[in-house]
């Protein structure tokens, strides 16, 4: 069998028990296993863009759930429908972030490592992950705005609109409803891609260093101008 396809199939299944888990002991299971994406991109061969990846991300979803219990505990007493539009809100600006941060990780990285480990700066480089996680997160901002839509339908009457005209989309709930499942495949799909990615990455070749001779005889040779 190819081995492409093997490689596939293996993460489908590891996509399918990640969206399980995310499921059945919510998404604040998600923290733990970027700790764990960390945890081995560290201590795998030159992982160090994946390193930085999951540091963004565990990062980003600290301040989430962060700012999400100080908005639950803030407005306890309002009633249910502000309190999601601010969760929800929550949600689509931490998204917002990190999609902004991950479509530019590759330039912050090369300014973090120039300044500290500049000898790594051959390491830093767009990565599988960079790109699929662009769109992933993409995604979850379409979620977020979807939920933050709905959310206003379902209650118009608290926004100036008659209530007899408003009723109509009380029950409204496909978005509200399927929000945490849509939710744990997305993050599922964020966990599976930083593992494909470092698994393929262990097959790309080093780069290749230039040593200080090399540069020596770079800035030694003549310029020729035309």
């Amino acid at each position: 069998m190819n081995k492409s396809l093997v490689f596939l199939f293996i993460m489908f299944l590891v996509a399918t028990g990640f969206i399980h888990t995310l499921i059945i002991l919510e998404q604040t299971t998600y923290l733990p296993m970027l700790a764990l994406v960390f945890i081995l991109a560290i201590f795998s061969k030159e992982q160090l863009n994946i390193t930085h990846l999951s540091t963004v991300l565990i990062a980003i979803i600290i301040l989430e759930f962060s700012l999400v219990s100080f908005v639950e505990n803030l407005f306890a007493n309002a009633p249910p429908y502000k309190q999601n539009m601010f969760i929800v809100g929550i949600h689509f600006i931490c998204d917002l972030l990190t999609y902004l941060t991950i479509k530019n990780r590759v330039r912050f990285s090369l300014r973090f490592v120039n300044k500290f480990q500049k000898a790594r700066k051959e390491y830093i480089y767009m990565t599988h992950a960079d790109i699929i996680l662009v769109g992933i997160f993409f995604l979850f901002m379409l979620v977020d705005l979807a939920a933050f839509a709905e959310n206003i339908i379902r209650n118009l009457e608290h926004f100036g609109v008659d209530e007899s005209f408003a009723k109509q989309f009380w029950k409204w709930g496909i978005v509200y409803y399927s929000y945490p499942y849509v939710k744990s495949v997305l993050l599922a799909a964020v966990i599976t891609t930083l593992l494909a990615t470092i698994y393929v990455e262990r097959f790309r070749p080093a780069p290749i260093k230039e040593s200080e001779e090399d540069l020596t005889l770079k800035k030694s040779e003549p310029q020729h101008r035309s």
